[in-house]
């Protein structure tokens, strides 16, 4: 019998994806990942389905669970300002009733897929009610306040966000989620098994001891406590303000360097293997909201708002300190690797960790601030005590005493510029152009416009300074060393605006293609020389009473299409701001 020979199937034409397709993907493969570690859930067959909600026409790029969250993720690569302004009439229909648009997804034709498993992983638990529904906007680009402003109750996964959480979750996976929850807005009250409590905020109760500014030679109503604590209840309630977070004390840099995953692993491991607690103590901050103290007898101390106990002893005492069972309210300045060792993990050390996460109780020395402190004074004061325990040591990197150095000493000129820097990328002709976090190598780089540019424009003296120009008539109160945060920051936002009128009277006279990293094309004019040259233009306009708002600088700089950019070294800042002066504003 002749074998019939069997038909080869043709082979499937590999499908060649564009650049554009690539980032896409890596994109959303990067977002899916993160939330995948911190302990959400994905829906399958949600992406890519157009359908109709209360007249308007829209798409769900991804949609997670986790307990009673339900989070609408929206990605983008591309601008971000005309594609969220669309999406605005959608997510006001959506965050205007949350629980109809959840009866949509329940009831519609477009998600007949969905109903068996929302109801499997969440209404099996929670009512509808209970759900709470958040809706994430992930831009790879970023997003100006003048659009943030236009679309609001909407959470901004900011590209920077998503890296500084993608590390954070590898490290200490399901752990990440308290800090994700206070991002995300939520209410712990009202997330899992706390939505079902009828009773006010649970609160935890540790044994210890307060020791007064007397014994401790802090200044007055700086109390210090010390306790004991087990790791589960400092995870639930810990927090650290890392320098890559998303965090934003808007006028305070923030210091603390991220994670180490070599430290945390080497310390799951020793945990694992030596079943022992860490004897060194955890040092936190505590905020008197949280909080109560109560005597050896279990009196409640009254603490007024300048951080004073009425009728307090001058020595160290034991007392009763309760705190509330809340996300994000306990602050670590020292000892962030030592309490993170003990995550909710997914690694060989998890089975014997998970165990003493609740058994082995760790010291914690608290300091417990004055409800009248400033946010700047509070985190000055946290600073300097970072710097003191850990200058001596080898990992002290100059940079992060920089850093330091700068929130200690606000009215330096350093911190200044670096500010100023910060806001001219928040928005404006400079929005997102300037080098902030460490994988941004594309980017402008900023050390030279703060030293050669920015430090001589917004120095205490001189007729070249926009100090001169300032209109404040307490401006010099800025000189003396006592801090006033409100003025400083009153000068910070004149710089800003100041500087930022001159980009949008330049910017409006350059092509789109000219306005551009110079890196990246031949034509590009973007530079630090080129920003360094705008800002010693600005020095001459000073000098000379020539400064006006941005449509006399769109006027004036009319005059600038034939001017060559690139005729200029790196290092002729000045001599670029001269040329650039006389070009376009002596006639």
């Amino acid at each position: 019998m002749v074998k019939t020979a069997k038909k080869k199937k043709p082979k499937r034409k590999k499908i060649v994806l564009t650049e554009q397709q690539k980032e896409q993907n890596l994109q959303r493969k990067e977002i899916r990942d993160l939330m995948l570690n911190i302990g959400f859930s994905r829906f399958s067959k949600i992406d890519g389905k157009n359908f109709v909600y209360d007249g308007r026409t829209s798409e769900l790029d991804d949609l997670f669970y986790l307990e009673n969250i339900l989070v609408i993720m929206e990605y983008t690569i591309g601008d971000p300002s005309s594609h969220l302004l669309n999406k605005k009439i959608f997510y006001d229909k959506v965050n205007s009733d949350k629980l109809k648009f959840i009866d949509f997804l329940l009831e519609g034709n477009a998600f007949s897929s969905l109903k068996t498993s929302f109801e499997e992983n969440i209404l099996n638990n929670y009512s509808k009610r209970e759900i709470q529904l958040v809706i994430v906007y992930a831009s790879k680009k970023k997003i100006g306040d003048e659009h943030r402003n236009l679309v609001q109750n909407v959470c901004y996964l900011d590209y920077s966000i998503v890296k500084y959480f993608q590390v954070i979750s590898k490290i200490i996976k399901k752990s990440a989620k308290y800090e994700f929850f206070d991002f995300l807005k939520l209410d712990f009250d009202k997330i899992g098994e706390s939505i079902k409590r009828s009773s006010l905020t649970p609160t935890e109760q540790f044994q210890g001891h307060i020791l007064p500014e007397e014994r401790s030679c802090f200044q007055a109503g700086f109390k210090i406590v010390t306790f004991y604590m087990d790791a589960n209840a400092l995870l639930k309630r810990a927090y650290v303000l890392r320098n890559d977070g998303w965090r934003n004390f808007g006028n305070v840099e923030l210091y603390q360097r991220l994670l180490i995953s070599k430290k945390i692993k080497a310390m799951r491991k020793y945990l694992h293997e030596q079943s022992r607690v860490f004897v060194n103590n955890i040092i936190v901050t505590l905020s008197s909201k949280h909080i109560k103290l109560y005597d050896k007898d279990k009196n409640l101390l009254t603490v007024d708002s300048s951080g004073c106990i009425k009728e307090a002893d001058t020595k160290a005492q034991p007392a009763l300190i309760e705190i509330e069972n809340k996300p994000n309210i306990i602050g670590i300045i020292d000892g962030q690797h030592r309490s993170y060792a003990y995550h909710e993990g997914d690694d060989v050390y998890e089975e014997t960790i998970q165990k003493l996460r609740t058994i082995q109780n760790l010291l914690v020395t608290g300091i417990l601030y004055p409800e009248n402190i400033t946010t700047e004074a509070r985190l000055r004061f946290e600073a300097k005590l970072f710097l003191e325990i850990n200058a001596t040591q080898q990992g002290a990197s100059s940079s992060l005493k920089q850093t330091i150095e700068n929130i200690l000493n606000p009215n330096s000129s350093t911190a200044i510029a670096k500010h100023i820097i910060t806001k001219l990328n928040e928005s404006g002709p400079l929005l997102d152009k300037f080098e902030e976090h460490w994988y941004e190598s594309d980017k402008i780089k900023t050390a030279s416009i703060i030293s050669f540019g920015l430090k001589p424009l917004i120095k205490f003296s001189g007729s070249d300074s926009l100090f001169k120009l300032w209109n404040n008539s307490q401006k010099e109160k800025l000189l003396e060393k006592e801090f006033n945060d409100q003025l400083l920051n009153e000068y910070k936002e004149f710089c800003v605006n100041e500087i930022r009128n001159l980009l949008i009277g330049f910017s409006a006279n350059i092509t789109k293609e000219n306005w551009a990293i110079s890196r990246k094309n031949s034509t590009a004019i973007l530079s630090v020389t080129t920003i360094n040259g705008l800002i010693n233009c600005l020095r001459f306009l000073i000098e000379n009473n020539k400064t006006g708002d941005s449509n006399y600088y769109r006027k004036c700089f009319e005059k600038i299409s034939g001017f060559n950019f690139k005729s200029f070294k790196s290092s002729q800042y000045r001599k670029m701001g001269e040329s650039i002066y006389k070009e376009c504003f002596i006639e």
